[in-house]
């Protein structure tokens, strides 16, 4: 049993690693090498134009300052302090309503208070609900998502939908252009559990995902 957990957690903790790769890659990395090439123009401004080099060089410093508030946010979110303090519950509905301000989503929800003694499982099933949202926002084009969490006892439910665009689910196979759903089936196979991904053109997308047996009878006394 103890070489199963150990397993997990080095399992999980590969998928962390692969997440962070990506999330700098797209942003950070790629807004950093702009810059380079920025500052390279601005120092040929400087022979031509004072005024001009100066004004590029306040841009760079201003995005700079942004880029290091995201990366910021990625070291955050290696593991979010609330996380701790308030459990899963509180957590996700912090992260919803993060979304419901900071995007055009009208996000609902109904999350049941789940206690799991694995601290590691507790903060997968965050990470699947997590991944989810962050495909729809940059992919789904919708206005509305709901995310439901069901206890079961022993076990936890997943629900996702969006209003959304919808995709082909012959696309799904193709995992290199649908990095983000490769993620969530990965990290949903580590916790033993299954997912059903239903989607459609111009009918939204609908993830049902179950994760077995996360929950121990003390859990309800």
């Amino acid at each position: 049993m103890e070489s199963n957990k150990n397993e997990l957690v080095f399992v999980i903790q590969e998928l962390e690693r692969k997440r962070i790769a990506r999330d700098l890659h797209d942003t950070s990395l790629q807004n950093l090498s702009h810059l380079v090439h920025k500052l390279e123009l601005a120092s040929k401004y400087m022979d031509q134009d004072m005024i001009k080099a100066k004004l590029e060089i306040a841009t760079i410093s201003k995005r700079l300052n942004e880029i290091i508030e995201e990366i910021r946010m990625v070291i955050y979110d290696l593991r979010p302090m609330v996380f701790d303090d308030l459990g899963l519950k509180h957590t996700i509905i912090r992260l919803l309503d993060q979304v419901n301000k900071n995007t055009g989503l009208i996000v609902t929800y109904d999350i049941d208070d789940v206690c799991i003694e694995d601290e590691t499982i507790s903060l997968g099933i965050f990470r699947i609900l997590e991944e989810c949202i962050v495909n729809v926002c940059k992919h789904a084009q919708a206005s509305h998502i709901k995310v439901i969490l069901k206890v079961s006892y022993p076990s936890v439910e997943l629900k996702v939908e969006d209003d959304g665009i919808g995709f082909d689910m012959e696309e799904v196979k193709k995992k290199e252009r649908h990095f983000g759903l490769y993620i969530i089936k990965e990290r949903v196979e580590v916790l033993s559990g299954k997912i059903n991904i239903s989607s459609s053109a111009n009918f939204g997308t609908k993830i049902d995902i179950f994760i077995p047996k996360v929950l121990t009878h003390t859990d309800y006394i």
